[in-house]
């Protein structure tokens, strides 16, 4: 059995010190937690019985934290990638036990994860299957990283899979596809534009790489029923962030244990099991 070590999405809107001053990271309190732990459940879920699931607590920042100046935003980022760092390592080195391993994150989740590839030694990347960036780019600089491949088919191991999707290609949300210098469309693994049939409640869409954004084009979608009020203020109608996570949750869950296969365990022995906090 293979792992999944996954790394949630923004879930913290806006964040306080206990003394009631603005901050930009999480402060851990019951209702950071309660929030955080339901999107670890969800996923928990839709990844069922088919691989461990692992998903650490980390000091994430909040929704607010990206309408900061940049050089602001990068400070903040900078200390929560190494939250994450750290959070990787406990995982490695405690609970692994020497089994393959994907890395999974969604949104500001799948941020971390060229830094993740870049750090970890060749001995830990040989036991990972496949990374998921779901709804995040991959840039011609993160492509120079070192262990930071894109996916080219269905199952080549030690590569990182990433996508965003939008109903229209002027829908796309630099902030998360600004720049992206690859896709690859996770229903059928094609980087070209072969579409592949997306059947989401009842509703037939098609799915196909637009190579002039880099990103998913989801096509026959009623946007009315695609509505997320969170992120109106920085996504243009039609754009699909929200349910990057959701569309093609199964087709990664599948993927995930093709790719594991292809990856021979380990003799490592950690000196114990923790959880992962």
């Amino acid at each position: 059995l293979a792992d999944v070590f996954y790394l949630v999405s923004t879930d913290i809107l806006s964040a306080e010190t206990p003394e009631g001053v603005k901050c930009y990271t999480a402060t851990m309190n019951e209702a950071d937690r309660s929030q955080i732990g339901a999107e670890m459940a969800r996923l928990s879920e839709m990844f069922g019985d088919s691989l461990n699931f692992i998903s650490p607590y980390y000091h994430q920042f909040s929704l607010e934290a990206i309408e900061l100046p940049r050089s602001r935003m990068d400070s903040i980022f900078a200390l929560v990638r190494e939250d994450v760092w750290k959070a990787f390592r406990h995982y490695m080195d405690n609970v692994n036990d020497g089994r393959p391993y994907v890395i999974a994150g969604f949104s500001q989740g799948a941020m971390f994860i060229p830094d993740l590839l870049e750090r970890m030694s060749d001995k830990d990347y040989s036991r990972m299957a496949a990374a998921y960036m779901m709804g995040y780019r991959l840039t011609e600089a993160d492509l120079r990283r070192r262990h930071v491949v894109a996916a080219a088919g269905e199952d080549e191991a030690g590569v990182v899979v990433s996508f965003n999707s939008v109903a229209s290609p002027d829908a796309v949300w630099p902030f998360v596809n600004g720049g992206a210098a690859t896709c690859i469309n996770p229903l059928n693994w094609k980087t070209d534009s072969t579409p592949a049939l997306l059947e989401w409640k009842g509703d037939s869409l098609t799915v196909s790489v637009d190579k002039d954004i880099n990103a998913l084009l989801v096509e026959g979608a009623d946007l009315s029923k695609f509505e997320f009020p969170i992120l109106d203020k920085y996504c243009k109608k039609g754009n699909l962030h929200h349910w990057d996570l959701f569309f093609y949750t199964a087709a990664i869950r599948d993927n995930a244990l093709l790719r594991a296969s292809n990856i021979k365990p380990s003799s490592f022995t950690p000196s114990k099991i923790e959880d992962v906090i």
